[in-house]
């Protein structure tokens, strides 16, 4: 479900994105007399990117700063520059020295890494008197792109949408990102489970609940493809779901059925916060789907949404464009003409 996307050199770079962006960002961060500075402290990047350079993450998160126009960066060789010149001088070159050198407003922690074909960014800042306020982001992406040559994933546009979730969590400000071209909020996890097939054998036989195995599949696709454009939500795919499954050693899920308890404990485990499941159902007048949205709590799970639905025919072409309109409704997505 990954989109290919042919390039002629070896990866998409970032510069491409502060290119496009650079004119508009720029008179925005005019308004703005006195920005906020915020240093970066540390960049971890996790071993499933192996590879990829703190040097990227460092240009998405300056890129974040641009973008956000109330934030200044201390530029990383900047403060190379200064920590060996306390270092040949004999003095402190702690975190906290730097940033009191620089009379920063944010010390910024930056954690990155990839499970399967999602990305997760933690930031943490540290701001206030003595740097004691402590503030925490996580942010999502779902990593579209492939090399077009070696199908390699390209992380750049992902880890940018991910960092900016991140910082709008930990700044407490979910709107930071809104106002661009392409608004970025922050977005919870969300898994496609099992939808129960039932079957009623009085009736006449419809194909699509005989082969339920590869229709409940296809069915699950739909729901990705229409769920994906949520701008609230982040839906993991099935190569991203079943993998956290088989962390749990639990490697056959079975669409056509609801989830079971060692999914819901896993998807917990792996701190998704929501799931999709539902019930497909023939009836006289043809089949009814409910699609119902759940979310995680410390209790167990409350619902978010469900939505209905009566499929007239037997015919996987309508079952496509019935559950895709379904699944618009359950996640109340307004397409855009």
């Amino acid at each position: 479900m990954n989109k290919s996307m042919a390039t002629t050199g070896k990866y998409l770079l970032l510069f491409i994105f502060l290119s496009f962006f650079s004119n508009q960002l720029h008179s925005k961060q005019n308004d703005q007399l006195m920005p906020l500075k915020v240093l970066i402290a540390r960049i971890d990047i996790g071993k499933e990117m192996n590879g990829y350079t703190p040097s990227k993450v460092q240009a998405a998160f300056a890129l974040t700063m641009l973008m956000g126009k109330f934030f200044d960066i201390v530029p990383p060789k900047t403060v190379d520059t200064l920590i060996a010149q306390f270092n040949r001088e004999g003095k402190s070159s702690s975190i906290y020295d730097v940033a009191n050198y620089f009379k920063v407003n944010f010390i910024t922690f930056i954690d990155v890494n990839r499970f399967q074909n999602i990305i997760r960014t933690d930031i943490t800042l540290l701001s206030g008197k003595d740097y004691s306020n402590d503030n925490k982001g996580t942010g999502y992406s779902f990593v579209n792109y492939r090399d077009g040559v070696d199908t390699n994933l390209i992380y750049d546009p992902s880890l940018l949408t991910s960092i900016q979730r991140a910082f709008a969590v930990a700044i407490k400000d979910s709107n930071m990102f809104s106002g661009l071209k392409q608004p970025v909020h922050p977005a919870k996890t969300s898994v496609i489970s099992g939808i129960q097939f039932i079957n009623e054998e009085s009736l006449p036989r419809w194909d699509i609940f005989t082969n339920e195995v590869t229709d409940s599949y296809f069915m699950l696709e739909s729901i990705f493809e229409s769920a994906s454009q949520s701008d609230r939500y982040v839906i993991f795919d099935f190569a991203t779901r079943d993998s956290i499954y088989a962390n749990f050693n639990f490697y056959t899920p079975e669409n056509y059925k609801a989830p079971n308890q060692m999914e819901l404990y896993a998807l917990r485990k792996f701190e998704v916060n929501t799931f999709i499941t539902g019930t497909f159902k023939r009836i006289p007048e043809g089949a009814e789907l409910t699609l119902v949205h759940k979310e995680f709590t410390n209790e167990g799970f409350q619902e978010i949404n469900r939505v209905t639905g009566i499929l007239k025919n037997d015919s996987k072409v309508e079952l496509e464009k019935f559950v895709k309109n379904l699944t618009l409704q359950l996640f109340e997505i307004e397409l855009k003409e």
